[in-house]
């Protein structure tokens, strides 16, 4: 039994992808953030941190999304979530890349999305910061990807991850629109199978719940 905690539109939809990707059965539990439901003490016995996602396996749970991503991708290899090298040195390439969507990009993101998490003060000079450094990741993304994907020609959990970067800043007020790389690689990101029944999942999940207000 695998169940993902998760909420539409946050970074869950990464790990829900994966699991797409893998073909394996899971249970999306809609934990709602927008009413705080991550710090309920029902919701902090699955996940202390308070959180999403966690990923519970046969009644063990896992947090963190680079942690869940590179447990996936180590036990299903075949889905080819992350590249295989056989050299070792070249082979932990996905799990730094991993490391620097979570630990890098992704604390951007929210100083651009969320900056009244990050200050006591005035939340508009913890955007600006938030705003040029994402500027000049994505120059550097956009660079890479080009016409592509992260890894080249093959698709890559990472191109979800920073799919979902970039598309929230987007709706935090950055110019993504000065990216057109990173616009054409939104759509062949969307345009994947996998995705398309994780958009499914998280439309069901909106319209169940009632949730206003959230862009999928």
């Amino acid at each position: 039994m695998t169940i993902v905690f998760c909420f539409p539109g946050a970074c869950s939809r990464v790990t829900m992808t994966a699991l797409e990707e893998i073909g394996a059965p899971y249970e999306d539990r809609v934990v709602n953030i927008r009413e705080s439901a991550q710090k309920s003490a029902d919701y902090l016995r699955v996940n202390p941190k308070g959180k999403v996602p966690a990923l519970e396996i046969d009644g063990k749970v896992m947090t963190e999304n680079a942690a869940i991503l590179h447990f996936l991708h180590r036990r299903n290899p075949a889905a080819k979530l992350l590249p295989h090298d056989a050299d070792p040195v070249l082979d932990n390439q996905g799990l730094i890349d991993l490391v620097w969507c979570s630990g890098t990009i992704h604390p951007i993101v929210r100083q651009i999305r969320m900056p009244v998490k990050w200050t006591s003060g005035d939340p508009a000079g913890v955007r600006a910061d938030g705003l040029e450094k994402f500027a000049r990741e994505c120059a550097a993304i956009a660079g890479r990807i080009g016409e592509a994907w992260w890894y080249g020609d093959q698709w890559s959990i990472i191109d979800t991850y920073l799919y979902w970067a970039y598309s929230t800043a987007r709706r935090g007020g950055f110019a993504l629109e000065d990216y057109p790389a990173l616009l054409d690689h939104a759509e062949r990101v969307r345009a994947r199978p996998a995705f398309q029944r994780v958009l499914a999942r998280e439309t069901a999940a909106v319209e169940r719940y009632a949730i206003a207000d959230v862009v999928l």
